[in-house]
């Protein structure tokens, strides 16, 4: 797995090896590295050295340093939403648009459907599934509008978690979590809603009948079409807005 190193920035070659395997799948979530006596060995450096370089690693969050009998340094699970709040930060800053959002998710959802997930979903995604929707049916009737909406988008998510690809995950989160504040914010109306529910159905239907082109296409459909919507009642809102203030009536 690793090589022996040149002597020039050798703790930064160090983390690089680590890293690549990492990226390789040869190392995963968990694992715990060799000692450092070990490493030592296996890359001919000073134990300062391979320190130096774990703890590079640490400062990524990369690896985590444990103590205790089963001590050592473990390869770190990827905490989701610290990623997604730092990056997402950054996008907010480059003015990243809810439509542009939209199309990426629509995208993401239809690759997991049609390509990622045919040899993984099992009768109890479908249950998951069907669960999800509902409780977003019940929370509807209820006129809980948030946790009909959070709901919404756990039924989304559950499909492309199925995918089993990290990065996917991530990328769908990110997308997810930039988009919901508008849709908090920008109310559905009763029969969006409704749509949306239908749309879910559809959805585990085709899924049950293994047609998962066509899923993928209804998802997407739906993604792009109920955005659409909610960006049309944005507008709506915002010129009703600006009709009733003060200054509005003053002209």
């Amino acid at each position: 797995m690793f090589q022996k190193i040149k002597r020039n920035r050798i703790y930064e070659n160090i983390s690089g090896q680590i890293f690549e395997a990492i990226l390789r799948g040869e190392l995963k979530p968990k694992d715990k590295l060799p000692s450092e006596n070990e490493l030592t060995g296996i890359f001919g450096v000073s134990r300062v050295t391979v320190r130096e370089a774990i703890r590079s690693l640490e400062q990524l969050g990369m690896v985590e340093i444990r103590q205790g009998i089963f001590g050592g340094a473990y390869i770190k699970e990827m905490n989701f939403d610290t990623i997604v709040e730092q990056i997402g930060n950054s996008l907010r800053m480059i003015n990243v648009t809810f439509q542009q959002l939209a199309e990426a998710r629509a995208m993401l959802e239809e690759i997991v459907l049609a390509k990622l997930i045919p040899r993984k979903i099992d009768p109890q995604d479908i249950i998951r599934l069907e669960n999800k929707i509902q409780t977003a049916e019940d929370y509807f009737k209820a006129k809980k509008h948030n946790k009909r909406l959070k709901d919404n988008f756990e039924f989304h998510s559950i499909l492309v978690k199925l995918s089993g690809n990290p990065m996917i995950i991530l990328m769908h989160k990110l997308v997810v979590d930039l988009s919901i504040a508008f849709f908090e914010n920008v109310k559905a109306s009763a029969p969006m809603a409704e749509e949306t529910i239908t749309y879910h159905k559809k959805i585990v239907e085709l899924l049950k009948r293994q047609k998962y082109g066509e899923a993928a296409k209804i998802c997407s459909e739906h993604i792009q079409v109920v955005s659409s919507r909610i960006m049309e009642k944005s507008k709506q809102q915002s010129l009703l807005e600006i009709a009733g203030s003060p200054l509005s009536r003053e002209k």
